[in-house]
């Protein structure tokens, strides 16, 4: 795994490609390649998963659909790493949160922060997506609200 440093301080971002051997989370990368952040939902109850699973709760398999949400949520955990676990790991320092969704309840999507306020979240920041993209791929990354940049560009 490589790393890309972005524009923001001396955080980084992990450039590690999305994984092609789990077809299950596909239409998940999918929409992050397009843009959007989707997950599953169930038809029957209407209820929200992350990580799709082999079927609802409800009693309900194989009945679910990709929905978009619109990438605001808060952060309900959060770390910054300043040493490296594995020598093939990301450059510290990063942060990685735990992002709760407004308009997807019971989703919990772990990702790395971007943009000047991810040096120094709390818990309770409101974030929005924030995308990072790659020559080959993007990445789900958030921002804080308040700094919202664009889209982070990489090589």
């Amino acid at each position: 795994m490589t790393e890309t440093e972005f524009s923001a301080g001396s955080m980084s971002v992990p450039e590690f490609a999305p994984p092609n051997d789990v077809p299950e989370l596909a239409p998940f990368w999918e929409g992050i390649g397009r843009g959007e952040l989707v997950f599953p939902r169930c038809r029957a109850c209407r209820r929200w998963h992350w990580y799709p699973g082999p079927g609802c709760p409800c009693g309900h398999d194989d009945e679910f659909e990709w929905s978009a949400v619109d990438g605001r949520g808060v952060i309900y955990s959060f770390t910054t790493v300043h040493r490296a676990f594995l020598p093939s790991g990301s450059a510290p320092p990063y942060t990685v949160a735990l992002v709760e969704f407004e308009d997807a309840p019971g989703v919990r999507l772990v990702t790395n922060l971007v943009g000047e306020g991810a040096a120094a979240p709390r818990i309770g920041d409101r974030v929005v997506s924030s995308p990072t993209v790659f020559e080959t791929h993007t990445l789900p990354t958030f921002a804080l609200e308040r700094d919202r940049p664009e889209r982070q560009r990489r090589p």
